[in-house]
């Protein structure tokens, strides 16, 4: 089983994405996905918290917790 399910890089300069609220991300949140599938959501600091409070209330709901 992998412990570390999410982490929080800091954003690429070079190409540093929206978060979903339209600032400018100064986040990535990488998550590997029970299924194997990967993201990257670029996120701004404001979003931070919540995006991962999120991610996690879901990984814990598909394994089989609240």
């Amino acid at each position: 089983m992998v412990t570390q399910r999410t982490a929080v890089v800091p954003v690429d300069p070079e190409n540093p994405g929206t978060c979903l609220c339209g600032y400018p991300a100064d986040y990535v949140i990488e998550t590997n996905w029970f299924s194997g599938r990967r993201s990257r959501d670029p996120v701004c600091e404001p979003h931070v918290e919540a995006v991962v409070q999120g991610i996690a209330k879901k990984n814990a709901r598909r394994n089989g917790g609240d």
